[in-house]
């Protein structure tokens, strides 16, 4: 486990390595609070520092955010073919937080007490946050993997909170996915990339950005999809420049996708896509393409499709992609494949205390969820390289029985990785756990233990 954090931490230095491998080990092991005092007690065999040095690790040590991104987003890449499309998908998470002094707490939707009818806030952080979608064979649903992750900041700061605040130019969650995406994209040159988002990405902005006519040149192989709205114009092509005058835009009006729902006369296609929660479920689609425009913001080609569901009480519901290449099939099983993040969110919340943070520091406010969130994706890399037989860790109980792995059997067999590698082995050369120094206690035998064991 650490051999594997220590190869997407190369750029770190040896004591900070050190210190942040001993609080890895912690963050793992820890069933309760990933403080860096509930840590240290997880991990006290490694501890040998005093605990502020420890503590200072998010606060004031020099760590290289995204050298450490990229080379965990290089160990994620190694599941792909040379040929495939990489598949990023953006989203936010609250981060409920309260207290005066801890930087960058705002009001902001929270979406697991809010329903359709009713919104209701809640004082946090917003993470927006960008990951890998990668289907493993071991697994029923596609994983995401999170890479990066930033910090909304509201407009205007409120009154109770008296610290500073954490950016000093305001931007919007799609200046901040747009942001990522261009970082990411340098990292592997000569890839294409497909960014999904929900309907809060689904905007002109990055509908221009994330096509082949991008002014970005480096973005011209990424395309986006996104949910559409279903009164949303699209037109047709322009016509010629006749005469004087400013060339046209765009074209004669088509019908927007709640129009072709309506219209008796619109032939729909029966196909089986693959839905939510690894399933497969028959449903009707129809598609079109056509410009979207709006005034100041240019036009854009775009294709969309209308999905109608057989079951279930939804209504119907409209996807858009700016690659028109793609399959109305493969737009609606790429919009599914969003709700992994989703997964990973509540992953993180369940098994790695990612609301159970106390720092108030600009600095670790910044980084540790993103620590929190990239530890997730460490533990899942692990369990796809290292371990042989997936399906022995499934655990089951008399009265509920698993036929899939979940990420709470990759963590316990990390757990166990961690823990036999401290009791019945000793730490491999050129490894963190070889720079971290020679226990106090001497080192561990089997034979220590004998007697214990008997007793």
């Amino acid at each position: 486990m650490l051999e594997v954090f220590a190869s997407c931490a190369a750029g770190l230095r040896e004591p900070t390595l050190e210190n942040l491998a001993v609080l890895l080990r912690g963050a793992v092991l820890a069933s309760g609070p990933r403080t860096v005092t509930a840590c240290l007690e997880a991990a006290w065999p490694s501890v040998r520092k005093h605990w502020s040095a420890y503590e200072n690790v998010a606060r004031r040590a020099r760590l290289p955010m995204l050298v450490m991104a990229r080379g965990l987003f290089l160990l994620v890449l190694a599941f792909l073919p040379g040929n495939a499309v990489v598949e990023l998908v953006v989203d936010e998470t609250l981060v409920r937080r309260y207290g005066p002094w801890v930087v960058g707490v705002g009001m902001h939707r929270d979406a697991v007490r809010s329903s359709q009818r009713r919104v209701e806030v809640s004082p946090g952080h917003k993470w927006v946050t960008l990951g890998v979608v990668v289907r493993l064979s071991f697994l029923r649903c596609p994983v995401a993997f999170p890479l990066l992750s930033v910090a909304y900041s509201t407009r205007k700061q409120a009154r109770r909170n008296r610290a500073k605040r954490l950016y000093r130019e305001h931007r919007t969650v799609s200046e901040l996915a747009l942001l990522m995406v261009r970082v990411v994209v340098r990292w592997a040159p000569g890839r294409q990339f497909r960014l999904i988002g929900d309907g809060t990405y689904g905007t002109h902005e990055l509908a221009n950005a994330l096509c082949p006519a991008s002014r970005y040149p480096g973005l011209r192989r990424v395309s986006l999809v996104s949910r559409f709205p279903m009164d949303g114009a699209t037109y047709a092509a322009p016509s010629r420049r006749s005469g004087r005058g400013r060339p046209p835009v765009k074209g004669a009006k088509l019908p927007t996708p709640r129009e072709v729902a309506a219209d008796p006369a619109t032939a729909w296609r029966r196909v089986r896509v693959a839905w939510y929660g690894g399933t497969h479920r028959e449903v009707l689609l129809c598609s079109g393409t056509g410009l979207w425009y709006r005034p100041g913001s240019g036009a854009t080609w775009v294709r969309w499709v209308l999905v109608r569901q057989l079951e279930g009480k939804r209504g119907d519901e409209a996807f858009f992609t700016t690659d028109l290449a793609m399959t109305p099939e493969a737009i609606v099983e790429s919009f599914v494949g969003r709700w992994s993040l989703e997964t990973a969110f509540e992953e993180t919340r369940a098994h790695l205390g990612l609301e159970t943070l106390r720092n108030r520091s600009a600095n670790a406010v910044r980084r540790s969820v993103p620590l929190l969130l990239a530890l997730y994706s460490l533990v899942v890399v692990w369990f796809a390289r290292h371990v042989r037989d997936p399906e022995a860790w499934i655990h089951t109980t008399p009265w509920y029985r698993k036929r899939h792995v979940t990420f709470s059997d990759m963590l316990a067999a990390a757990r166990h990785d961690i823990l036999d590698e401290g009791i019945f082995s000793r730490p491999q050369p050129e490894t963190a756990e070889s720079k971290m120094g020679p226990s106090p206690m001497g080192p561990l035998e089997v034979t220590d233990f004998a007697p214990r064991l008997a007793e």
